[in-house]
């Protein structure tokens, strides 16, 4: 089986580490003969550092989808086009909206430099903060805070050349290509419906609990809530019964 793991709200509850339970959980569902991966609204290159090198060659699918990561190359990446990032780009600007733009490895980004948002991008520093004039390979653009939300909102609707994710714990929006899924990327990769057991706590993870044979919905997400095979709700122990769960389901599905 494969197993796919959100990241944020998922097995990272700090923003920035995986514990060390939870990657030794990780590593026995491979010893038990399952494939792992990490599905994110992170880019692969800031899901890299939170695990141990040894999971590295494994499947990263980033930016909700635009980018699959595995065996230590880009395989596969969506991107926005130019006509539509110009246009992202000038509604961005009549709302008054600060944003980061995800490229296959670096990123631009039109804000306050302090923004809380910017701590959880590229910390590492191995990637590079390139000017507007030299985006190549745009894959996502990320609005971090908007003075017209509303109105933003409205004129992204109409919209049918991109796909908007939202994120429920914060004034963030998502925006990718049309089409672009988590669990479209990970069919693209040759995984499934009746091969997935997800992981994931938001709508952005929508995708992947609709068609997986088996999937676990960490909180009360409404939208994820109707498609989740069983839920953890959140709680000081919220680790250990993510362990508990990883481990119960490593063994029914383990390969015979």
């Amino acid at each position: 089986m494969h197993f796919i793991f959100d990241i944020d709200g998922t097995i990272c509850f700090n923003g920035s580490s995986i514990s060390p339970a939870i990657q030794r959980a990780l590593a026995e569902l491979e010893r038990q003969g399952h494939q792992i991966g990490f599905a994110s609204a992170r880019p692969y290159r800031d899901i890299l550092h939170l695990l141990d090198p040894s999971f590295h060659d494994g499947l990263f699918v980033g930016s909700n989808g635009a980018m699959t990561y595995h065996r230590g190359e880009l395989t596969a990446i969506s991107l926005l086009a130019d006509d539509t990032l110009q246009q992202l780009f000038a509604l961005a600007e009549q709302h008054a909206a600060s944003y980061l733009v995800d490229l296959a490895w670096h990123y631009h980004y039109q804000g306050e430099p302090d923004h809380p948002f910017m701590a959880l991008v590229d910390p590492q520093r191995r990637a590079r903060h390139v000017p507007r004039g030299e985006i190549h390979q745009p894959v996502k653009l990320l609005v971090t805070e908007c003075a017209d939300g509303d109105g933003l909102k409205q004129a992204l609707s109409s919209r049918d050349d991109i796909h908007i994710h939202h994120h429920s714990d914060q004034q963030i929006v998502d925006i990718t290509a049309a089409g672009v899924s988590k669990m479209s990327a990970l069919r693209r990769h040759g995984i499934e419906a009746e091969q997935l057991v997800c992981f994931g706590n938001d709508s952005n993870d929508l995708s992947m609990f609709a068609a997986a044979r088996h999937s676990v919905l960490i909180g009360g997400h409404p939208q994820l809530l109707r498609h989740a095979t069983e839920q953890l709700e959140r709680g000081e122990d919220i680790e250990t019964r993510l362990i508990g769960a990883m481990r119960r389901l490593g063994e029914r599905y383990a390969v015979q």
